[in-house]
């Protein structure tokens, strides 16, 4: 196994009395050299790690926002390839920070587990997230991730049953990503009934083992900063990639504020935070 990055962001949020901002961008959209230079504005402004979203022409979890930029960044030529040059290149000009892969398995298997993982692994993919693999299905293939220096994090929503929710608390090396919501990604003006009690369970029921993250709908600084309270971690996406696509304004420089205010939310010292404890 690699060193790990991912471990040391939480780590030294954790010490800086903060939950880790998770920054989620769509490889190659709207363009490669754009989503370069969004991707290194959202790490220069705050991002703990990069959550790099694959372009796939079926994601069943994402909403209307994401769903429609990895199309247009497939019809650019992207896909994979996409995220393995977004990754490399972000690692040549010296990014430190972990990157975390979001990808359905489809594109894996397309190009060939044993190949996918590794072009990720050599171009400095820290781990995966594969929305559609629950934990436990595929034993071989989890232990491919590993072989490759490769993290992996699995998904708990909900409905997870309790002997579900400690296979990804044991089985995932990265961290457990917690979907606080039925449906898909997007921004909402509201955090979903019960979603930081969710959050707090699971932190719970982890006991410090696995870091645990909330992502799914989070879209301003009042709604990171309650699940900050609870959480490791809290992943916004859908904002950022909407925010970067606005044809009317600098997209880069909308990523690069969005990133800088809404990472301040996640210090528990913040007055939102300590209300909410």
């Amino acid at each position: 196994m690699t060193a790990d990055r991912t471990g040391a962001a939480f780590a030294q949020a954790r010490a800086q009395g903060r939950a880790a901002f998770i920054a989620y961008l769509v490889a190659g959209y709207p363009t490669p050299d754009v989503a370069l230079s969004a991707a290194q504005a959202a790490l220069d402004a705050g991002a703990d790690i990069l959550e790099i979203g694959v372009p796939f022409s079926d994601p069943m979890a994402d909403g209307p926002v994401i769903a429609a930029a990895s199309r247009a960044s497939l019809e650019q030529g992207g896909g994979l390839d996409a995220a393995v040059e977004l990754a490399a290149r972000l690692r040549y000009r010296g990014a430190r920070q972990p990157l975390m892969a979001m990808s359905y398995l489809n594109p894996l298997l397309a190009r060939g587990t044993d190949q996918a993982l590794g072009a990720l692994a050599g171009a400095g993919v820290d781990g995966l997230i594969i929305p559609d693999l629950p934990v436990g299905e595929d034993p071989a293939f989890e232990r491919m991730v590993a072989g490759k220096g490769l993290r992996i994090s699995f998904l708990v929503a909900p409905n997870t049953a309790d002997d579900r929710v400690e296979e990804a608390l044991s089985a995932s090396t990265a961290f457990v990503y917690v979907v606080p919501l039925f449906g898909v990604t997007g921004a909402r003006e509201s955090l979903a009934e019960g979603a930081a009690e969710l959050v707090d369970r699971i932190a719970g029921a982890s006991g410090g083992r696995t870091p645990i993250v909330a992502g799914f709908g989070i879209s301003d600084s009042r709604q990171v900063s309650r699940l900050a309270a609870v959480a490791d971690g809290v992943v916004v996406g859908s904002v950022l990639v909407r925010a970067l696509g606005d044809r009317n304004g600098d997209g880069i420089s909308r990523v690069r504020t969005l990133v800088a205010e809404l990472s301040v939310a996640t210090r528990r010292s913040t007055p939102a935070a300590l209300a909410n404890r």
